[in-house]
């Protein structure tokens, strides 16, 4: 019987993309992370494409690029250079591509993670809210939150494949406004109109509180950031919502692309 304790992973010569940096955006942008970049998506994100973000995906290496790793060959590594950084507070970054089309696995690797390590980390996902979260993720323990990506139709997708009213309704629901613990939105800014989506088909529809919504620019690199990240923040200031800069391109500039 094949031997089904593994995850694709992200990654590039023959290396997973497993790494332990700052969050770049939305709620946790700054805090410490590990972050787990599994392999595929289900949308394409083409219509982000710019000049330095030619692919559009932020995260090309995300489809581009996969290894499969067993249990025991990420919880080594976790051994090795990461579990420490866990257990002292990092938030477990889980992303993608998208990191919920992975989810029968991905619990069983927890539930290992737990036994091997003797603690439960603090995990996040980062998620473009198309896949409705297993209520394993929403037990004591293990809570996790979800930092939700909504694309817009300036993402490119069809509709159908990126907007999931039963997915966002889930999402909605998923919050303790005492603790702010559960899922916040974070939407991708190319153009005002974007606004007026933002709040017709998710805001206003769903009625989710302005307090977990941040508004981030649509770039690729530093400069893009620079030439575009003011204009967003006026316009999160007028709705009253977040403004997330992206904190990676600031101090590490483009995206790794190949």
């Amino acid at each position: 019987m094949e031997n089904k304790d593994y995850l694709l992973i992200a990654g590039q010569n023959n290396e997973p993309e497993i790494f332990y940096t700052l969050e770049g955006e939305g709620k946790y942008v700054g805090h410490p992370s590990v972050f787990l970049r599994l392999f595929g998506c289900n949308l394409t994100c083409k219509g982000f494409a710019s000049k330095d973000s030619p692919w559009g995906c932020d995260s090309y290496i995300s489809w581009s690029i996969k290894n499969k790793r067993s249990f025991q060959e990420i919880g080594d590594l976790f051994e090795k250079e990461f579990a420490c950084k866990l257990a002292a507070g990092a938030i477990l970054k889980i992303t993608g591509g998208e990191p919920l089309l992975r989810q029968e696995p991905l619990i069983r690797f927890i539930d290992y993670f737990w036994k091997r390590f003797d603690f439960m980390p603090r995990i996040d996902f980062e998620t473009n809210a198309t896949i409705i979260p297993d209520p394993y993720w929403k037990l004591p323990v293990p809570n996790a939150t979800f930092t939700t990506s909504p694309k817009l139709s300036n993402n490119g997708d069809l509709e159908e494949r990126r907007y999931k009213p039963e997915v966002l309704e889930w999402h909605t629901q998923n919050w303790d406004k005492f603790s702010s613990w559960g899922s916040t939105f974070k939407f991708v800014i190319s153009q005002e109109s974007d606004i007026d989506e933002i709040f017709n088909k998710y805001i206003d529809k769903f009625e989710i509180e302005k307090e977990r919504v941040w508004f981030m620019p649509c770039c690729g690199s530093r400069q893009e950031h620079l030439d575009k990240a003011t204009q967003v923040a006026e316009y999160a200031k007028n709705c009253g919502v977040n403004f997330s800069a992206r904190l990676h391109l600031l101090l590490w500039d483009k995206a790794l692309l190949v």
